[in-house]
C-alpha cells in the first residue's frame, strides 16, 4: 500500500473512531431507543413464510400467536388464546381468544382473523397460500393441509381446531413465532408485499427496513398488553466482528447477538458489558446428502464421521460454555440417553471407505454459510477444520462459501453434497429435534428442513407415532428407539452443542435468555441513572 493511500486510510480510521464516539453519547443519553448489532438480515418479516431463525426472531416482536412460552422457557401460556380445551379423543381444540385486540393497522382481531390465518397456511389452493413455501407449517403438521382438517369460527371470540390425528406438541407448536398471526385486512391489501411491511398484534410495530442495513422498530401504543418501556428498537446489521466490537466499546449500540469467541475474550473484562448464555437448545452437525452418491452408503458416511477431530474442533472455534455432541439432542431437550458415535479414528475411517470402494477417497464439495449462525460462531474456520480433517482420510472437499439466505434456500433445495449446517429448537418438544430435520416427510426440495434428505421407514413410523401419543414416558421410548435408527444410519455427523452468547450493556434490565434464542423487547428497559 502505498503512503498515500495509508494516510487515507488512517484519516478514515480516525473519523469513525470520532463517528462512533459521537453516536455513543447519544446512544447513552437515549434511555427510550435500543440499537441491536446483528451478523445479519432478516430474510422476510412473513413468520408463515419465513425458514431461519433471524426472520423468526424479528417477527416475534410484531406478531404474536394463540400461544406463547413464558420468559426462558418452553412452557406454554396464554396469548391471543386466553384458553384452550381439548375433546376426548384429542382431535379437536377450542380456543377462546383475548377481547379488545387490535392488529397494528386498527382493525379487530377476531375468530374469522384466525380462522384466515390458518387457512391461508394449510390451504394450497388458499389465494393467500403463496409468494413462498410454509415451511414451517409444513414441517410441523406434515403437507397441506396436513394434521389440521379444518378450523371453524365457532363464535367472535371462540375457534375450534380439528384434527386428523391427536398432536402431542400441538400447543407449543402455536407458540412458535411461525404461527403469528397477521391482519387479514393487511394480507389483503399488500399481498406478496406483506413479507416487507407486517401488520400483527405484537408490542412493536415495522416502520423502517433498509435491507441489509437496519430494521426499525417502535412501540405499538394501541397493544393489548403492558406498554414497552424501550420505545424504538433499531436492528443494525454489521457483519465485521471487529466493527461490532468497536461500536459496542463506544456505546454506539446496546447489544450484539453471536460474538465470536475471540470477540468474547475481548469483551469479556469490559465493565460497561455483561454477557448471557442462552441455554443449550441447538446442535451444530455435518449434514450429507444421502440422495447424491458416495453419501448413499451408509459406510461412507460413518467413516466421514469417524475422521473429524470434535474435540480439537470445539476447543478451537467455540466459546468454552459448548461441549462436544455426543448425542444428537441438546439438554434442554428429552429424551437422552442415545449415544451417536463422536469417536475420532481416522484408521476406522479410511478402512470403511475402503470397504466402500474408495481405498484412495473421492472428491466432494463442503458448503458453509458466510454468517455466524448461533450453533456456529465461526462457520468458515470450521469448515477448514473439517475439510482438513477429511483430506487426512483421503477425500477432497472443495469449500464453498455462501451468503445465508442463498446457502439455506439451495441446501433446502438439495443442490449441495455436504454442508456445515444446524439446527435451534424452536419449541422444547422433541418432535422438533425429530420430525423436521431428520424425518421423510420433511425431505422434500425445494424447501426441506431435513437437508440430509435420509429417508427411513422405521424411523418415520415411531417418530410420526410418538407425535400422537399423550404419555410421556411412551413418547420417550418411541424416540429412543427413532434416535437408535438414526445415529446406526449416520445421516450427519453431530459436532457441538452450543450455549449460544449475546452480550447487553450492563445497565440494560429484563433480559432474561430463551432457548430459541428470541429477545422479548417489551421486557426491556435501562436502568434510571
Amino acid at each position: 500500500m502505498s503512503p498515500r493511500a495509508l494516510l487515507r486510510l488512517a484519516a478514515c480510521a480516525v473519523l469513525v473512531l470520532a463517528c462512533a464516539a459521537c453516536a455513543g453519547e447519544r446512544a447513552r443519553s437515549d434511555r427510550t431507543t435500543l440499537i441491536f448489532g446483528r451478523n445479519k438480515d432478516a430474510i422476510t418479516l412473513d413468520p408463515a413464510l419465513a425458514f431461519d431463525g433471524i426472520s423468526l426472531t424479528t417477527s416475534r416482536a410484531i406478531f404474536e400467536g394463540l400461544t406463547r412460552y413464558k420468559a426462558g422457557t418452553f412452557e406454554v401460556e396464554p396469548a391471543l388464546a386466553t384458553s384452550w380445551s381439548m375433546s376426548a379423543d384429542g382431535r379437536s381444540w377450542t380456543f377462546r381468544l383475548r377481547h379488545g385486540v387490535r392488529f397494528q393497522d386498527g382493525t379487530l382481531l377476531d375468530a374469522d382473523a384466525v380462522k384466515f390465518n390458518f387457512d391461508r397456511w394449510r390451504d394450497a389452493h388458499n389465494p393467500y397460500h403463496a409468494w413462498g413455501y410454509f415451511t414451517y407449517y409444513l414441517g410441523q403438521f406434515g403437507g397441506f393441509p396436513g394434521l389440521i382438517n379444518g378450523v371453524d369460527a365457532v363464535a367472535p371470540d371462540t375457534v375450534r381446531i380439528r384434527l386428523q390425528e391427536p398432536l402431542a406438541p400441538l400447543l407449543a407448536d402455536l407458540a412458535m413465532p411461525a404461527f403469528g398471526i397477521a391482519s387479514p385486512a393487511a394480507l389483503r391489501r399488500e399481498r406478496e408485499r406483506f413479507a416487507q411491511a407486517p401488520v400483527g398484534t405484537g408490542p412493536y410495530k415495522l416502520v423502517e427496513w433498509a435491507h441489509d442495513d437496519h430494521i426499525t422498530l417502535e412501540r405499538f401504543d394501541g397493544y393489548w398488553g403492558a406498554a414497552p418501556r424501550i420505545e424504538r428498537v433499531i436492528l443494525r446489521d454489521i457483519p465485521d466482528a471487529a466493527t461490532t466490537i468497536l461500536l459496542l466499546q463506544r456505546g454506539d449500540i446496546d447489544g450484539w447477538e453471536f460474538p465470536t469467541p475471540d470477540g468474547l475474550t475481548q469483551l469479556a473484562h469490559d465493565p460497561r458489558l455483561r454477557i448471557y448464555h442462552q441455554p443449550a437448545n441447538s446442535v451444530m452437525f455435518l449434514a450429507f446428502n444421502t440422495r447424491r452418491h458416495p453419501f448413499d452408503d451408509v459406510r461412507v458416511r460413518r467413516a466421514l464421521s469417524l475422521a473429524i477431530d470434535r474435540t480439537s474442533l470445539v476447543r478451537h472455534f467455540f466459546d468454552p460454555t459448548a461441549q462436544v455432541a455426543v448425542e444428537f439432542l441438546p439438554e434442554a431437550v428429552w429424551p437422552h440417553g442415545v449415544p451417536m458415535d463422536d469417536r475420532y479414528d481416522p484408521t476406522a475411517a479410511k478402512r470403511l471407505l475402503a470397504q466402500a470402494g474408495f481405498p484412495r477417497g473421492f472428491a466432494t464439495t463442503l458448503w458453509f454459510m458466510t454468517a455466524p449462525r448461533p450453533y456456529l460462531p465461526e462457520p468458515q474456520r470450521v469448515a477448514e477444520a473439517i475439510q482438513a480433517d477429511l483430506a487426512a482420510v483421503g477425500v477432497n472437499a472443495r469449500l464453498q462459501g455462501l451468503e445465508w439466505a442463498v446457502f439455506i434456500q439451495k441446501v433446502q433445495d438439495a443442490q449441495h453434497d455436504m454442508c456445515v449446517i444446524g439446527w435451534t429448537g424452536d419449541n422444547g418438544d422433541p418432535d422438533n429435534f425429530t420430525y423436521m430435520p431428520l424425518d421423510r416427510d420433511n425431505a422434500v426440495p425445494p424447501a426441506a428442513s431435513n437437508v440430509t434428505f435420509w429417508s427411513d421407514e422405521r424411523f418415520h413410523a415411531l417418530v410420526t407415532q410418538a407425535r400422537h401419543v399423550d404419555d410421556v414416558p411412551r413418547r420417550q421410548a418411541l424416540y429412543r428407539q427413532a434416535l437408535e435408527i438414526a445415529s446406526d444410519q449416520a445421516p450427519l455427523a453431530a459436532i457441538a452443542h452450543t450455549t449460544p452468547p449475546i452480550v447487553f450493556r450492563a445497565d440494560l434490565r429484563g433480559y432474561v435468555p430463551s432457548p430459541d434464542s428470541s429477545i422479548y423487547y417489551q421486557d426491556l428497559s435501562f436502568a434510571e441513572r
